[in-house]
């Protein structure tokens, strides 16, 4: 089919398409209920609305995530740009699948629902990107493959401002790490409960105030990591803390005795305990910050990596796992099991901050204050080019990927080449001033 270059032209070949002319490789009908989609999520059958061919989406990602280096074979030699399409394509089909089996309807509607009154969804091109606009975003940083790598890519950005703002202010840097024991009947909202009372108990003591003053200790962010292994949930906090001035390490070892007191008291309060091996553990300078990009790398789904080369094994001989690993090892192998700590993982990480600024530090060292779902919603900056109907979408969007492949590739008029040649109706936008 040709390409149709101005709206006549343009309605008359969707009024052939409407006529029946949908070649044979179109997607299927709209998903069915999150309910009867986990069912066959868990049985390993592809969701309905997803493209016939498809039996079940491989949603392995693979190559490195914020930071990393590339250890899969699968991206071995790629450019960026390919990998950058090839990680893209791996979180919109794992957002597919959740749009079928997730128990959080904000994630379900993430990048599928249209904000707009008629249905109808923009496809936007910028400078070498393509995007799409008038959609809902959830703003998961812990449940959606899409908004977290986007809200990771800013946090990550706002903490390399932080830390160059402390190194020209002549101030030093250590990573404190702060875990508690867990078993396998652990609940998550519990160890949440238990990690989150031993923080308010350390920080409001007198001791942590005043050692807060006497090391010149005047900023700290706090983040939150989360594992799954064979003992069951690994909850745990990383805090990146700022001085404004040299600190030695002897000072950093007497004061790290200090903190696990204070740390155990209270975790104590809840019943939860930590060792003194793991409880507690403070490093200064780089390795302050090689254990902040590591953390920073696993919020993006694509730290999956290879299918068959995720997860490690902990000193106790534990495997782990991070929630999006667990998501992908779910998908591809059907495990109630898996599906069940997911579904855990969707509710008892509602409402949980990924990171937690002290209070000032923001302002002062010039930061802005975005949330997770500010930072989900920007969209790329540029032109809207057409309208993707509303019918034509449900059925596009689990081909969503392809389509910003072939506009960042190839161009405008080959975007709508495809949209044709894929039987999708479409309009020009009604702010589209460019030519073809």
């Amino acid at each position: 089919m040709p390409l149709h270059t101005s709206v006549t032209d343009h309605q008359a070949a969707a009024s052939s398409r409407r006529a029946g002319d949908h070649p044979s490789s179109s997607p299927l009908s709209t998903p069915t209920a999150p309910a009867r989609a986990r069912a066959g999520a868990a049985a390993g059958v592809a969701p309905a609305g997803a493209p016939a061919s498809e039996s079940r989406p491989a949603v392995a990602a693979c190559g490195d995530g914020l930071g990393t280096t590339a250890k899969s074979a699968a991206t071995a030699g790629q450019s960026p740009d390919e990998k950058r399409v090839q990680y893209r394509a791996e979180r919109y089909r794992a957002r597919s699948w959740l749009s079928t089996v997730s128990n959080l309807a904000r994630v379900r509607d993430c990048g599928r629902a249209s904000i707009s009154g008629g249905g109808d969804v923009g496809l936007r091109l910028g400078a070498g990107s393509a995007g799409y606009s008038g959609l809902a975003h959830c703003g998961s940083c812990w449940a959606c493959p899409v908004c977290s790598a986007k809200i990771a890519a800013q946090r990550t950005r706002e903490v390399e401002h932080l830390l160059k703002w402390n190194a020209d202010r002549g101030g030093s840097v250590a990573l404190a790490t702060f875990t508690l024991s867990h078993q396998r009947a652990d609940k998550l909202k519990d160890l949440r409960r238990s990690l989150s009372t031993a923080w308010r108990h350390m920080t409001q003591s007198r001791a942590w105030k005043a050692t807060r003053a006497e090391l010149g200790l005047d900023g700290y962010v706090r983040a939150l990591e989360c594992t799954f292994t064979d003992n069951g949930w690994h909850l745990h906090a990383h805090v990146l803390l700022l001085f404004d001035g040299p600190v030695s390490s002897e000072v950093i070892e007497t004061w790290t005795d200090q903190l696990f007191g204070l740390w155990s008291d209270g975790l104590a309060k809840t019943g939860a305990t930590a060792s003194r091996a793991r409880g507690v553990d403070v490093r200064l300078g780089t390795g302050a910050l090689d254990g902040l990009g590591k953390y920073l790398s696993k919020l993006t789904y694509e730290h999956t990596g290879g299918r068959y080369k995720r997860g490690r094994t902990t000193e106790a001989g534990a495997r782990s796992r991070t929630p999006f690993e667990l998501l992908d090892d779910a998908v591809a192998t059907g495990l109630a099991e898996d599906w069940a700590a997911w579904f855990e993982w969707e509710q008892g990480s509602k409402g949980m901050q990924q990171l937690v600024w002290s209070n000032g530090l923001k302002d002062r060292c010039g930061v802005d204050d975005l949330d997770d779902q500010e930072i989900a919603e920007q969209e790329i900056e540029g032109e809207d080019l057409v309208l993707i109907e509303a019918e034509s979408w449900r059925r596009l969007y689990w081909q969503a990927a392809d389509l910003l492949t072939v506009a960042e590739t190839w161009g405008a008029k080959s975007a709508l080449t495809w949209l044709d040649r894929h039987g999708y109706s479409w309009k020009w936008h009604p702010n589209y001033q460019g030519q073809l």
